[in-house]
Formats: C-alpha cells, structure tokens, sequence
C-alpha cells in the first residue's frame, strides 16, 4: 500500500523577515516552517550555520533522508550570496513511524531542525557587507493518514562583522546538535554477516547493548517493518535484520544509524560478509 498524495496543493509563500527578529509563519494548516541562522553577523572565512525549522500540527509529520516504505525526505534550493555555497542536511536520529505490520516509515513528529552549514569566502565586498541576503525555496511532504507536498519560499539577512551566536536560536540549534548522529567509539567494531534471509549486524563495543534502533541509511535493503531481534552481549550486541524484497543484488557495505533509546545515535558502516559459495 502507499499512502495517498494530494495532487492539488496550493504552494504557500513564506518571508522571514531580519534574522533577529524572525517568527515561524503558516505554511499550510499542518506546518509553520522558517528559516534561522545561528548568528547573528558572518566573518570573511568563516562558516554559517543555517536551519530550516518545522513546526508541525500533533499527529502529523515528515520524513528522514530515507523515508523508509513511503514519503520523500524535505529538499532545499539554495539562493546564496556570491561565494557562498550550502553543504549537505545535517540529519538529526529519526523515529520509527509503523501504521501497520505492512509498513514503517522513518521520520519526524512535532518539530525538527534541519541544519545546513554554509561555507563563506575569505572576502567580504563593501556592498556585500551592507547586507547578505540568504534564502531558500524549502519542499517537503507532511503526512497524517493521507500525504500533502508542500513549498515555501525563506530568507533572512545577515551582515558582516565579528561572529556573535543569536541568543534568540542559540537553545534550540544547540539541542538539534545533541539528536545528530555520532561516530561509532573508536573502540567499537561493526560488521554484518549476509546469510538466506536476514542480516545479521554485530556491533563489539565496550559494554553490552540491551535496547536499539537500526535506521537504514539506504532504501530497498531491510524490511522496514519487520521486528529488529537484538542479542544482547556481554560487549556489544547481535541485531537480526529481515532483508526487503527489494534487494536484488548483494551489498558490500550496510550503512545507517544505530539509535540507543535514551543514549547516542551512532553512524554505522558494516562490512558486509557473504557466504562462501
């Protein structure tokens, strides 16, 4: 089954005024999105942090970079000062949306942040410097029992001068910062064994993992819905996951995040062992 897509939607237009002094603004009836920075003035050569914010109506949501078995992850079109250029969306843990024993969706309730760092040049020219304007043409499904796309058009000023971080958004990019995924301890090893039906990921750590959550970084590989068995082990922990029909051909590499309920979420790059033939 897959979720129905509204197609009639009328794009909503949203302007956020000077950085300082931005608000959230409806987007449609199910979400209010802005576009926040950091701080508050931008050096030559420094780096910006930028987030676009949603805010979204109880029991709706949106989706993580794999959206697991339906949806699509929020794009950006950036439009950026000369010599600025945006790295990638900094993907905060996602939770798991089940709605039936059929389908599992990996996303976002309530409110997220959505972090975009952004790379300056090492100059700043005099009319550059009277006010940088960036903005941003943001699209994203929210979902409830049906799925509606929508847009919205941002854009804040910033100008140059020495860094200050923005009191105003300070709290709320430093707690997004918290639910980003982290690097494996250096002393932790994962590597998952290929077998008929199922991966079986092992994470050796320093001490036994009793409860966690595998996301799958690339879609058509685990059966998103399928219960995750986890082993606990005196260092570390066994999880079995169910392969997705999807999965065509062997993978060398099962990547994702490992998501330890109350603890960090971890990146995860695990060889993958094949059986010998």
């Amino acid at each position: 089954m897959i979720k129905t897509i509204l197609k009639s939607v009328t794009a909503c237009f949203l302007w956020c005024a000077a950085v300082i002094n931005t608000s959230a603004q409806p987007a449609s009836q199910h979400a209010r999105v802005e576009l926040l920075a950091r701080q508050t003035t931008i050096m030559p050569g420094s780096g910006l942090q930028l987030g676009i914010h949603f805010i979204l109506e109880p029991g709706w949501h949106i989706y993580w970079i794999n959206p697991g078995d339906s949806g699509q992850p929020p794009s950006f079109q950036w439009q950026l000062p000369s010599g600025f250029t945006a790295g990638e969306i900094q993907w905060p843990r996602p939770e798991r949306m089940q709605s039936s024993s059929e389908l599992a969706d990996y996303g976002y309730h309530d409110d997220v942040l959505l972090m975009v760092p952004i790379h300056g040049p090492q100059f700043i020219n005099n009319e550059q410097s009277r006010g940088l304007r960036f903005a941003v043409e943001a699209k994203w499904l929210v979902c409830r029992e049906v799925c509606i796309p929508e847009r919205a058009n941002l854009e804040l000023f910033l100008h140059s001068g020495p860094i200050k971080e923005n009191p105003a958004t300070a709290k709320l990019f430093a707690d997004a910062e918290k639910l980003l995924p982290v690097a494996m301890p250096h002393v932790w090893r994962a590597v998952a064994e290929s077998r008929k039906n199922d991966f079986l990921l092992t994470i050796a750590g320093s001490k036994p993992i009793t409860r966690a959550i595998f996301f799958p970084l690339d879609p058509g590989q685990i059966d998103n819905p399928a219960p995750q068995k986890l082993e606990p082990m005196p260092s570390g922990a066994k999880i079995t996951l169910k392969k997705s029909d999807l999965l065509l051909k062997p993978i060398n590499v099962l990547r994702g995040v490992l998501a330890v309920p109350g603890g960090s979420a971890y990146r995860i790059e695990a060889p993958v062992r094949h059986p010998i033939q």
